[in-house]
C-alpha cells in the first residue's frame, strides 16, 4: 500500500521561504505545466475553446461590447469576460486586478495571468492578505515580486491600505481571487485528472512525426551489385576511378527520383546471382511502420477522457471532421447543445456574477448588468481556440 501511495501523484502547495508564498506544486510551476499540456493536446485545446464559448454564450450585447473597463489597456468588457472565462475553464480560478479612485469606486479592472500569481502568508485567522505577482517563479528575485492587497472593497480597509502605501499615487489596488476549489489554496486545473491523457495525445503526434521525419518511411532502397571490385587496390588510380563512377551512378539514381521524393535514397551494394538486369538492380519503396489501428484506439480513449474532464463535453460538439459534426441529426445536435449548456451552468453563473459584481462597484458602469445570450446555432461556436 505504501509503494502504491508513493506512485500516486499529488499536487502540493508547500510554503516557499525564499519567496514568502505558498508554492503551486513542488516546482511552483503547476499552472504553466497545465496550460502547456492543454495547448499541446488538440482535444484539450478544442474542448477548452468550446467550453469558454459556452460560458460566454453569444456575448452580452452591443453595449457590453462597447464598454471599456480598463482605459490604459483599451480593454473592453467582452475581452475581459473572455479572459476570466479562459482561466475559469483551464485553471478553475482567476486573479483580477482592481484599481480604485479617491471615491472608493472601481476605476478599472483586468485579469492577471494565473501563472504569475501566488498567495502570501496567512495570519492566525487563516487569512492571506497579499497576493504576490511575479512573471517568473522558477528562481524569483525578491525585487521582482510585487505584493498587492487582497480584494476588500470596504472604505475603512482601502483607507488603511492607501495610507500604508503612502498615498493614492502609490497605491497598487487590490486583487480579487476566485478559487473554485474552496478547500484548497490553489484550484486544481480542469485537466488535473487527465494530465497524462493530454500528454499521451501530444506524444502520439510527436512519435508519428519522428517516424515520418527521421525514420525510413518514404525512403527508396536501391540494391546493386558491387560497383567497386574487391580486386582493386585502394588509393590506386583504378580504384579512385571506380569510386567516382559509383558516386556518379548513385547521384543519377537520386536525381531520377525527383526533387520531391518524400524521404531519401538508400544505396546498398551486395552480390546477386544471375545475369539478368532485374537480378543486378533492385528498387524497393520502404513502407510506413505506423500502426494506425493501435493509435486509433489509444487516441480515441484519451480523447474521451479529456472530453469528460471538460464537464462531459459531448464528442459531437467537437469539430474534428465532417462526420463528427454532420453525422448526427439536427435534433441530436440541438440536444447535445442543450445538455452542454446545462453542464456549464455553474461556471457560466460564476462568470456572470463576477462581471456584474465589478460593474456594480464601477465608477462609470454601475447601472450596467449583463447576461449571456444562449448559443442557438453551430455557427456560434468557434472551434479554433
Amino acid at each position: 500500500m505504501k509503494a502504491l501511495l508513493i506512485e500516486v501523484w499529488k499536487r502540493l502547495t508547500p510554503w516557499s521561504k525564499t519567496a514568502d508564498v505558498y508554492a503551486n506544486d513542488i516546482d511552483n510551476a503547476y499552472p504553466e505545466r497545465m496550460d502547456r499540456l492543454i495547448n499541446n493536446s488538440v482535444t484539450a485545446k478544442s474542448a477548452a475553446a468550446i467550453m469558454v464559448q459556452y460560458l460566454l454564450g453569444k456575448g452580452y450585447g452591443p453595449e457590453a461590447d462597447a464598454t471599456v473597463v480598463n482605459k490604459s489597456k483599451s480593454l473592453k468588457l467582452a475581452d475581459f469576460a473572455a479572459d476570466v472565462a479562459d482561466d475559469l475553464v483551464k485553471q478553475r480560478g482567476v486573479f483580477i486586478h482592481i484599481n480604485y479612485n479617491a471615491l472608493y469606486q472601481v476605476a478599472d479592472f483586468s485579469v492577471l495571468p494565473f501563472e504569475w500569481c501566488r498567495i502570501g502568508k496567512k495570519d492566525s485567522n487563516d487569512y492571506a492578505g497579499k497576493v504576490a505577482v511575479c512573471k517568473e517563479w522558477l528562481r524569483p528575485k525578491r525585487s521582482d515580486i510585487e505584493l498587492i492587497d487582497v480584494y476588500n472593497p470596504r472604505k475603512k480597509v482601502i483607507d488603511a491600505q492607501v495610507e500604508k502605501a503612502g498615498g493614492w499615487e502609490h497605491y497598487k489596488g487590490q486583487v480579487l481571487y476566485i478559487n473554485m476549489d474552496t478547500k484548497l489554496i490553489y484550484p486544481l486545473s480542469r485537466i488535473d485528472s487527465v494530465a497524462e491523457d493530454c500528454d499521451s495525445e501530444a506524444q502520439a503526434s510527436v512519435y508519428k512525426n519522428r517516424l515520418l521525419r527521421k525514420g525510413f518511411f518514404g525512403n527508396t532502397l536501391v540494391v546493386t551489385r558491387p560497383l567497386v571490385g574487391d580486386s582493386l587496390v585502394p588509393g590506386t588510380p583504378a580504384h579512385q576511378h571506380a569510386e567516382t563512377e559509383r558516386d556518379a551512378f548513385q547521384k543519377a539514381i537520386k536525381d531520377s527520383l525527383g526533387a520531391d521524393n518524400t524521404g531519401g535514397v538508400l544505396c546498398l551494394e551486395m552480390d546477386f546471382a544471375g545475369e539478368k538486369l532485374e537480378d543486378a538492380v533492385l528498387i524497393k519503396q520502404i513502407e510506413s511502420k505506423i500502426d494506425d489501428k493501435l493509435f486509433e484506439y489509444t487516441e480515441a480513449s484519451v480523447r474521451e477522457n479529456i472530453l469528460v474532464a471538460f464537464n462531459n463535453l459531448p464528442s459531437g460538439l467537437v469539430k474534428t471532421n465532417d462526420s463528427a459534426l454532420f453525422g448526427n441529426s439536427g435534433e441530436a445536435m440541438r440536444e447535445m447543445k442543450r445538455t452542454y449548456w446545462e453542464n456549464t451552468t455553474r461556471e457560466r453563473n460564476l462568470l456572470t456574477a463576477i462581471i456584474n459584481r465589478l460593474l456594480g462597484q464601477s465608477a462609470d458602469h454601475s447601472s450596467l448588468t449583463v447576461e449571456p445570450q444562449k448559443l442557438t446555432d453551430d455557427a456560434d461556436i468557434d472551434y479554433t481556440g
